[in-house]
């Protein structure tokens, strides 16, 4: 019986410290524990919140894609456009009507880039994705800037040509109308009798009476009966031509002023997209900066671990001296 009795241990407290032990180190494990709970409930609702934001973000970023490239094809039918230098062959309602179409897109594009970055900072800042995904969204957001940006660009380069062509179209027409008003008159239109009829000319010859014989049997036509509908035929589609040039006139300058309007317009969003990549710029330099700096702390701890041989060898040999004089310190009391 003493031999059964010594043949087994008693562990139960080391048991218990074990279970303590683990307590401690797992405490979201305890049921009991409110903070445990919920902190596993946060972290079961960001896990679901943070895909759903980064898929609203992908499909937000398509979206401002597809519109940029839609909008790109839309520069280029416009560029074909505006490229037209000829006067009779000047498609002003199509223009208009595509900078309007263009402009209203551009206009939503960069309200829609706006958001993005906004929805962007967020999911970067709630600090529940990797350092993967925070850089892939801001790479894309930083790629749909600069692509809205050449796009704005590309139109205010068309609308400036626009501009320039209804320029050169109108001091064209003007140099033409000031040389019309300026022409002598037609050398081979009679304008004056040659010579003067006067009172007390010769008499007219004796056959010069035989018209007034014939007219009882031929009559004629008065030439001034003739000349008058058509005088007043011309006056007609004069004065039917001046109403069609003030409304063509008119046309140009309001196609004009448009264009211009809209470049300033554009200038507002190129400066604004500008402002925005040029901060995402300074962003970028001071990680540089950053990682320029822990680069330099990584070789120095480089070079110290490199030399770490020759310090330990040195510490080895300070302490193995100072272990030498205690000895001969302890055996000189000793003696004594």
């Amino acid at each position: 019986m003493r031999s059964a009795q010594s043949s087994y241990r008693d562990r139960t407290h080391e048991f218990q410290s074990i279970a303590e032990r683990l307590k401690k180190s797992i405490p979201s494990n305890g049921p009991n524990n409110p903070s445990s709970s919920s902190s596993v409930g946060v972290s079961q609702v960001n896990g679901p919140r943070s895909a759903v934001i980064q898929s609203e973000f992908n499909k937000r970023a398509s979206k401002i894609g597809f519109g940029i490239h839609q909008t790109s094809q839309k520069l280029a039918k416009l560029a074909k456009l505006a490229k037209r230098t000829s006067v009779f062959d000047d498609p002003t309602l199509e223009i208009q009507e595509l900078t309007a179409v263009i402009k209203q897109d551009i206009t939503a594009l960069n309200s829609a880039v706006v958001d993005l970055q906004l929805l962007c900072n967020t999911q970067n800042e709630s600090g529940n994705i990797s350092s993967d995904t925070t850089s892939h969204s801001t790479t894309v957001v930083d790629n749909l800037k600069n692509r809205l940006m050449t796009a704005t660009k590309e139109f205010k380069e068309v609308l400036t040509m626009r501009t320039e062509n209804l320029k050169v179209h109108e001091n064209r027409r003007q140099l033409y109308s000031s040389t019309a008003s300026k022409e002598p008159a037609n050398p081979f239109v009679r304008q004056r009798p040659l010579a003067a009829k006067s009172p007390n000319g010769p008499s007219a010859p004796p056959w010069a009476n035989a018209a007034s014989t014939s007219s009882a049997l031929f009559p004629k036509k008065s030439a001034e009966g003739d000349s008058q509908p058509l005088l007043q035929q011309q006056n007609q589609q004069q004065q039917q031509m001046v109403p069609l040039q003030d409304t063509y006139m008119q046309s140009r300058a309001e196609a004009l002023q448009n264009v211009e309007s809209t470049i300033h317009e554009l200038s507002n969003i190129f400066t604004q997209l500008a402002t925005m990549v040029s901060q995402q710029g300074e962003i970028a330099i001071r990680i540089d900066e950053n990682m320029e700096d822990t680069l330099a702390n990584v070789e120095g701890a480089q070079n110290q671990l490199i030399n770490w041989p020759q310090l330990k060898a040195l510490i080895i040999g300070s302490l193995s001296g100072n272990a030498q004089k205690d000895r001969e310190m302890g055996s000189v009391l000793d003696e004594n």
